[in-house]
């Protein structure tokens, strides 16, 4: 996920929650406006744009509760928080879109066997360009808010939303098209409507799955990781590091290599000033670290990154029982990382 504008976590809330309350608001709306235009025009493609909506106001509503269970603090049965809230809706979301495309998919195919002719196609017409508008606005805020906010729930609709531009004008094409005579091209566009819809779904799932199953930051950040921790001159390297992320929130676990006779309450200030280093870029950022004493590392378990020559002496690293080790691993910092 990219990094999110430094605000606080209130404002990241508001903006959330801002946009799944415009999101249901606007699917209400327009699930009642088209209901009236296949109603007049009993077209097909109509007809799908009527159920993605229909859809889209269960599903806003799913993330509407995510967001707000998404953004609770951690409490004693949670103690991570509540950030997976947000994926898991993302994957009933996915749910939902694959049994609407499946379902027009379905009528298309049987209108395309038997295609009939459109009724009030203009009253059709006008009716999907006031969903268009709508649709278009709606899709600006949510992306305002997915930059604001960094929401998995929210980023979720806004795709499925952006799909939602291309098959509103797909159906005002289609509503022309029966117009003119091409009866055929109801149903034809449809079926294009439910593809994009699919294609959405599982998109969305992929993206679902991936944060649920705890996969890594963007290497980038990683990177930045590593270059923000070895600012600190006590810092010998860095033993692993591992990262994730759960729905708006995001960890960092880092092992660093320290002086081993250094005392506790000087690792321990260090350790605060690696974390106030990270979050100067990355304040949302929850970080653990655990200093690690070189000589208590076995070569054959690193996996890190150090920028310290001795460390790889007979003296730094006796417990290894290894001597002749290139002094220096640095150039190759986040292919050696060993996540």
């Amino acid at each position: 996920m990219s990094q999110c504008p430094v605000i606080d976590i209130a404002q990241k809330e508001m903006w959330a929650r801002r946009a799944t309350t415009a999101s249901i608001v606007i699917a209400a709306t327009l699930i009642i406006i088209k209901a009236v235009g296949w109603f007049l025009t009993d077209s097909v493609s109509l007809l799908s744009s009527m159920i993605d909506s229909m859809l889209d106001v269960g599903t806003s509503v799913i993330n509407f509760m995510a967001v707000r269970s998404a953004w609770r603090p951690a409490d004693h049965d949670h103690r991570f928080g509540h950030g997976k809230a947000e994926p898991l809706a993302g994957l009933f979301q996915s749910a939902f879109m694959i049994g609407a495309a499946v379902l027009v998919l379905a009528e298309a195919a049987s209108r395309l066997n038997e295609p009939k002719q459109i009724s009030f196609a203009y009253e059709g017409i006008w009716i999907m360009a006031v969903s268009l508008v709508m649709t278009v606005g709606l899709v600006l805020l949510q992306r305002k808010a997915v930059r604001m906010s960094g929401s998995v729930a929210v980023d979720a609709d806004s795709m499925h939303y952006s799909s939602d531009i291309l098959a509103n004008l797909a159906v005002i094409i289609a509503l022309f098209a029966g117009v003119s005579g091409f009866a055929w091209a109801d149903p034809a566009i449809g079926a294009l409507v439910a593809s994009f819809l699919l294609f959405s779904a599982i998109k969305v799932g992929r993206n679902s799955v991936k944060v649920l199953m705890d996969a890594e930051l963007p290497d980038s950040d990683s990177q930045r990781i590593i270059e923000l921790t070895m600012k600190n001159a006590s810092v010998i390297g860095i033993h692993r590091l591992r990262t994730r992320s759960s729905g708006v929130h995001r960890f960092a676990e880092i092992e660093l290599i320290m002086d081993g006779g250094m005392l506790m309450r000087e690792a321990h200030t260090i350790c605060h000033q690696v974390m106030d280093s990270i979050r100067s870029e990355y304040p949302d950022l929850d970080i653990t670290i655990h200093p690690e004493p070189p000589e208590d590392i076995h070569l054959d378990e690193y996996s890190g990154y150090t920028e310290d020559p001795e460390f790889w002496h007979t003296g730094r690293a006796k417990r290894a029982g290894q001597h002749d080790i290139p002094v220096s691993n640095a150039g190759s910092e986040v292919a050696a990382m060993g996540r």
